[in-house]
């Protein structure tokens, strides 16, 4: 119920702050105390693609094109941020999530797309994808998790059953999981023979702090870095906060500057 109860305060905040944005709105995300409030672009700076559950901020002038590659970790039954970046740049989009439904998601929305049909977005009852086929072909789903080591790892099912997105660090302590292969953001790079990438989108149920550190350890730090911080509505401890100041402290020393945050959204810019 608060994991519901918080999205759907995030789900208000987004349609307030980019929908119909009145003067002097108040953003209530709680990464605000965790990030430098001189550092953020301006609203009018900022460009919001998705859903108001699935979407993300980016700059608006991003720099992405033809050309780019983009990392999408964490699917669920939610790609309307992947979508409309091909869709807006025509970049290359490489889906990461091991999740048995995210994976019949894309599947049922590939043959949607393919012959024709309307699809919903996340079991909605008005949100429906627009991708056409020469633009969903710039899409490719990996079924593979993204996390520090090259390993076989456990992902704990949610305790709602409605609800999609697994967890290898047992965000929600529950006792079904499924076990699925997962690999270092180097290793899916050789994999797929990307020298870098210039977007990479995180939303991977507390497995982000491991992926930050062994991006900054590997000097593979992206253009654009978009990250969930899910401790921020699903705290593990009361050291929750503190973990996120640390990382985002850590991606600040290493060049990155927070430009957006949103619920427990954050953006960020590599500026050296």
């Amino acid at each position: 119920m608060l994991i519901t109860a918080m999205k759907n305060l995030y789900r208000e905040l987004v349609k307030n702050l980019f929908k119909a944005p009145s003067p002097g709105a108040v953003d209530r995300s709680p990464l605000y105390a965790y990030v430098d409030r001189g550092a953020l672009l301006p609203h009018k700076e900022l460009l919001r693609l998705g859903t108001i559950y699935g979407g993300w901020i980016i700059p608006m002038n991003a720099g992405l094109s033809v050309d780019s590659t983009c990392y999408s970790a964490g699917a669920g039954e939610d790609i309307s941020f992947d979508c409309a970046l091909v869709e807006r740049f025509q970049c290359r989009v490489r889906i990461i999530d091991p999740t048995p439904r995210a994976i019949q998601h894309f599947n049922n929305l590939e043959n949607a797309v393919i012959s024709g049909e309307r699809f919903l977005v996340n079991n909605s009852t008005e949100d429906y994808y627009t991708i056409v086929p020469e633009y969903f072909r710039r899409l490719q789903f990996l079924p593979i998790g993204l996390a520090d080591k090259d390993s076989e790892l456990k992902f704990y099912l949610p305790k709602n059953p409605a609800h999609v997105s697994c967890s290898t660090v047992n965000l929600q302590k529950t006792k079904e999981f499924f076990t699925a292969k997962c690999l270092r953001l180097a290793s899916v790079m050789l994999q797929q023979g990307d020298v870098s990438i210039d977007l990479l989108k995180m939303d991977i149920e507390g497995a982000e702090y491991a992926v930050i550190k062994d991006m900054v350890a590997s000097k593979l730090l992206p253009r654009l870095l978009l990250i969930e911080f899910d401790e921020a509505h699903t705290p593990l401890d009361n050291n929750a906060g503190e973990r996120i100041r640390q990382h985002i402290e850590l991606l600040v020393r290493s060049g990155m500057r927070c430009v957006a945050v949103e619920g427990s959204n954050a953006t960020f810019i590599k500026i050296s």
